[in-house]
């Protein structure tokens, strides 16, 4: 009888475990297929759960959704929808790969209140002009309300039964070893050592079942044990981790987030990487110094989490004033350089500033930068953005212009073709879809006005425009309270070498009636009161206390409202934030 109960027993948990991984695609959710509704959501194409190309069910099908008009207010909805806390960002163009069948929504209007995607305006159901290469995407936030004080539960066990955690805890039924022995302390910025023998000063062994590590490919399971060498200091969360294999829940902490982030990516259980990983963003803040950020993409190259090294360098991108000003900057890994450099993200003064810093990293390495690496990070830098004054000081001005000349030279003159040409007859001859013509985020004046969002007035007045008519209503198709800040500046007219300009109006408004008072801030409109045929890509950038970047975002016909849940980190200073407007032109 015992022996029959022990086979039942594993004829259950071998049911279980595979009935789990192929419900990443059916979708269940009690050991049944979930009963899919209209109108209905769901995210595919995603490394996880919280992403992917967005589809919706209708008239008994799954169809995409055209990215037309596709912006953060419509990744809003759909991420609610799905009983996430908020969107990170709307992605188009098929990031997530193209969807197949039919495109069900095209031109959307969402407000960011509704309640699922077919609450918003649209076409019509399949009325579209779109291919399946412009499906629309999103990636939502998993918890933008992350602190250090607090712990964050992520449940990945979609049906899984508590009996495997039970099963685990029994200690019955083993067929398999894994010991663990504890190294002294390590951090996130040490190298593994490959020349030294794993050290036995102290060992846990824990008791496992072979089926349960198969569902892992990376990890590969031989005999009938296997020893891996850990930190002494993820000692407490060795037991936590390996029941997390069986139950896929776990609750992470701040001190125990780094040893479940080595052992899920020494074990290859890939969402619970990317969802530590994506924890990890909230403390990027917390050092001014730059040393945890460059430590932590260290760590992510070696831990194999893209993830991550995707968000250390958008954040160092964000904050490339501070970083080129920090100690960490000549130390900084030729990788990391790299990865910087090929971004259109990056928030800086002007290009030519950028040129000012490669040429202090490339001096203060020496001989370790090769002739031919030295050329290949210049070759990143996009001359066409610098003014005229500006490239024709280059020669005179550039410490690495000798050694350079024949790349100097044709950005040079590259440059001076973009500023004297009409674009159309430039493009004739280059590839205008170049980075060399796509402009970064420029913060140098005349492209940007700050507005301080502590010195604001919190009440709310009639709006006159320059006729002396009062407005307190609808303008402009908008609802709208009052202005209660406005900047005017005017930047040059792109394009073209003449001294012709765009005039510009920035202004800051209270929160809207859609708004809940906690959770959101103001809104700010920046139009251009001068028609011109240049189109515009404006960033809005928040800034905490003068001092980093924390979020970028589009301005959306001509408007970009500030909330909480649209952030990536948590206001970390609700009262001393400064909201700085870019003007982005476009030149593709």
């Amino acid at each position: 009888m015992p022996l029959l109960r022990g086979i039942l027993h594993r004829a259950i948990v071998v049911c279980l475990l595979f009935c789990e991984v192929e419900s990443r695609n059916l979708d269940w959710l009690t050991g049944e297929n979930k009963q899919v509704k209209e109108g209905d959501a769901r995210l595919v194409g995603g490394k996880s759960p919280s992403e992917g190309r967005v589809e919706v069910f209708h008239a008994g099908s799954w169809g995409t959704i055209c990215d037309d008009d596709w912006g953060i207010e419509e990744a809003q909805v759909v991420c609610r929808q799905l009983g996430l806390r908020g969107a990170i960002s709307a992605e188009t163009g098929a990031k997530f790969g193209q969807g197949s069948g039919r495109i069900w929504l095209d031109d959307l209007r969402c407000k960011g209140s509704e309640s699922s995607l077919s609450s918003c305006g649209f076409k019509g159901w399949g009325v579209t002009d779109c291919s399946h290469s412009e499906d629309a995407g999103v990636v939502c936030d998993v918890d933008p309300a992350f602190n250090i004080s607090k712990s964050y539960p992520l449940d990945h066990s979609i049906e899984l039964t508590e009996e495997l955690g039970e099963l685990f805890d029994s200690g019955t039924g083993c067929d398999y070893t894994l010991t663990f022995s504890y190294t002294p302390e390590d951090s996130m910025e040490a190298e593994p050592e490959t020349d030294q023998a794993p050290s036995n000063n102290n060992k846990e062994s824990v008791c496992v079942h072979r089926l349960v590590l198969s569902l892992f490919p990376k990890f590969v399971v031989i005999n009938s044990s296997y020893e891996l060498e850990i930190n002494s200091n993820c000692q407490p969360y060795i037991r936590e981790f390996t029941r997390y294999l069986y139950t896929r829940t776990v609750t992470v902490t701040v001190s125990s987030m780094q040893c479940l982030h080595q052992l899920a990516s020494e074990f290859g259980a890939m969402r619970l990487l990317e969802d530590i990983g994506r924890l990890f963003v909230p403390l990027l803040p917390e050092d001014t110094s730059f040393r945890t950020q460059v430590a932590l993409f260290k760590y992510a190259g070696r831990s194999g989490d893209g993830l991550l090294r995707d968000n250390v360098l958008r954040y160092l991108g964000w904050n490339m004033e501070p970083l080129v000003a920090s100690a960490q900057w000549k130390s900084l890994p030729e990788e990391l350089l790299k990865g910087l450099l090929v971004r259109t993200d990056l928030v800086l003064p002007d290009e030519a500033w950028l040129l000012a810093a490669l040429e202090a990293w490339v001096l203060e390495q020496g001989e370790a930068v090769t002739h031919e690496q030295q050329a290949a990070l210049l070759g990143h830098l996009r001359f066409p953005m610098m003014t005229p004054d500006q490239l024709y000081e280059v020669p005179f001005t550039a410490r690495l212009y000798s050694g350079h000349k024949d790349l100097f030279s044709a950005g040079i003159l590259q440059g001076f073709q973009f500023h004297a040409l009409n674009f159309s007859v430039l493009t004739g001859h280059v590839d205008g879809r170049s980075e060399q013509f796509q402009s970064r985020i420029y913060t140098a004046d005349p492209w940007s006005v700050s507005f301080n969002a502590s010195n604001l007035p919190i009440r709310r007045y009639d709006y006159y425009d320059a006729y002396g008519r009062r407005y307190n209503g609808v303008y402009g198709g908008y609802d709208r309270y009052g202005a209660i800040g406005q900047k005017r500046f005017t930047t040059p007219l792109p394009l073209t070498y003449s001294p012709r300009y765009v005039p510009w109006l920035a202004e800051i408004f209270s929160p809207d009636q859609n708004c809940n008072g906690q959770q959101c801030k103001h809104s700010l409109r920046l139009s251009a009161t001068k028609r011109t045929s240049v189109q515009f890509s404006n960033q809005l950038l928040l800034a905490c206390k003068e001092r980093y970047v924390f979020h970028v975002q589009e301005f959306k016909n001509d408007r970009a409202k500030i909330s909480n849940d649209s952030m990536v980190l948590p206001i970390t200073c609700p009262d001393d934030l400064t909201y700085q407007v870019v003007v982005r032109p476009q030149y593709v």
